[in-house]
């Protein structure tokens, strides 16, 4: 049988453990001059999807890349925006579809010190969506992919020692 100093030992142990969940990092929220700049990414999201405007993936690459601020996160933005514009050619996106990608896409750009956690929801609401609309499982993937390597490109939030269980 166990000695209660034991069991107490073990107790405590489990209860730390289990305290040490990464916490949630804070969501940036638009503020109205950029919701109205997501509009514009969101309309160049419906020509790169109903092929209206050859220009589109170009300007959406323009859109997003703005909202980088390393120069080094560029270059995931970019392939952000390419297989982004990849994956969309052709399918049916709705408006309201349009919108939500966009937010997901600018918060992928944006957010500097969300959680492995979030940033894990982040990929597979954009999945999700992809789906949604009809974009094959793979394409969707590596959308989805694409928004965890831009987040690590931009992240400013450094791993803590607890982070590691």
């Amino acid at each position: 049988m166990m000695s209660k100093v034991s069991s107490g030992f073990i107790c405590a142990a489990v209860l730390v453990l289990a305290g040490c969940r990464q916490p949630d990092g804070e969501v940036p929220t638009p503020d109205a001059v950029v919701q109205e700049e997501l509009g514009d990414v969101a309309r160049d999201l419906q020509y790169i999807a109903n092929a209206r405007d050859p220009e589109a993936p170009k300007d959406l690459a323009d859109d997003l890349r703005k909202y980088a601020r390393r120069s080094s996160a560029v270059p995931a933005v970019d392939e952000l925006s390419r297989r982004t514009a990849g994956a969309l050619a052709g399918s049916q996106l709705s408006e309201q579809a349009a919108q939500r990608l966009t937010h997901n896409l600018w918060l992928s750009v944006v957010a500097r010190d969300i959680s492995e956690r979030q940033i894990e929801s982040l990929q597979n609401d954009t999945h999700s969506l992809l789906v949604s609309v009809g974009i094959s499982e793979d394409r969707a993937e590596q959308v989805a992919v694409q928004v965890g390597e831009v987040q690590r490109a931009v992240t400013s939030r450094p791993r803590r020692w607890y982070e590691l269980f």
